[in-house]
């Protein structure tokens, strides 16, 4: 009988789909790519809070899972071995550029709109001062929630990490936030 939960069977699919990659087979890696853009969009704009940086990232990404997948084991979920490809680069391409962490406060970069619909200017800079103050962790988490709009369950078994921790995280992010943005003196005040 198939399994009727929706993250197994996404979680069969997409091993299944590495498998087949391995084996060079572009239209795999096509499938791999739809199923996985968003979060690992998701992933490297945590990292560099930088659209266009993530995005290259992602392509980056999919270039390595072509060349790699040969290299994934079933013993982790198929996710989190894309995702950890994605951090990994984003965190190479902030150590090429000689910082931690990226903020470009120009109207041509702004945050993804569904990170911030019809923000205020001003309240966009404050979001993203306030994102580079948190912990990079706590940011991927909170971008992953808010941005790729994925449940503390989904994001637990994107990081491999326990339910809990996301979910505390999660909220130390938000009232570091809250904490930030009410300050007088934070950016865009």
């Amino acid at each position: 009988m198939a399994d009727p939960n929706p993250d197994t069977t996404s979680h069969q699919n997409l091993e299944q789909l590495l498998g087949q990659v391995a084996e060079q087979d572009q239209d795999a890696l096509r499938a791999v790519y739809e199923m996985t853009r968003r979060s690992v969009f998701a992933v490297a704009y945590a990292v560099t809070r930088d659209r266009q940086l993530a995005e290259d990232v992602l392509q980056d990404t999919i270039v390595r899972v072509w060349e790699q997948s040969g290299r994934y084991r079933s013993s982790g979920s198929p996710l989190a071995w894309v995702h950890t490809i994605a951090r990994n680069l984003a965190l190479d391409v902030m150590r090429q550029r000689h910082r931690l962490v990226h903020t470009d406060f120009s109207d041509d970069m702004p945050l993804p709109d569904a990170l911030v619909s019809h923000a205020d200017p001003t309240d966009r800079i404050s979001l993203e001062a306030g994102l580079d103050q948190l912990d990079p962790d706590d940011a991927v988490i909170f971008v992953l929630k808010v941005l790729a709009g994925l449940s503390h369950l989904e994001s637990a078994r994107l990081l491999d990490l326990p339910y809990r921790q996301v979910r505390y995280r999660y909220q130390r992010a938000i009232r570091q936030l809250r904490r930030f943005l009410a300050e007088p003196n934070s950016p865009g005040r």
